[in-house]
């Protein structure tokens, strides 16, 4: 799943695996290792497909909120947000995205010519 959403066809492979869960991410949200692929594709999906996921998880408060990865999965994917209206739900996703960003600027993730010039080094033989 992870090559899925991390790969270069991430907005096909998003919308694609979106459909294929759906009924299913209330269930998958509340497990252990199933958490961390909703907030995944969460991520990846463009705004009017998170509203889609945001709009399922919403009718499974009880399930989310009973364990520690439910509530984890309801604070990155702004479920209660969502519940209070579209506009708060907008504003808490994009500044959401924005600290995502902010800390991949930090820790150079977006940074091209940094995984450039390690693809570049090139190891010393010792013969």
């Amino acid at each position: 799943m992870d090559g899925l959403l991390d790969g270069p066809s991430r907005s096909s492979a998003s919308k694609a695996l979106l459909s294929k869960l759906s009924g299913r991410l209330s269930f998958l949200a509340a497990e252990r290792v199933g958490h961390h692929t909703v907030i995944k594709l969460f991520k990846a999906l463009p705004m009017e497909e998170k509203a889609v996921l945001s709009a399922e998880l919403s009718q499974s408060l009880n399930r989310l909120g009973s364990n520690a990865m439910g509530r984890s999965v309801m604070v990155s994917c702004a479920v209660k947000e969502y519940l209070e209206g579209e506009e708060v739900w907008k504003s808490a996703v994009t500044k959401q995205e924005a600290h995502d960003n902010w800390l991949k600027d930090i820790v150079g993730e977006n940074d091209k010519d940094i995984t450039k010039s390690k693809k570049e080094r090139k190891r010393k033989r010792h013969d």
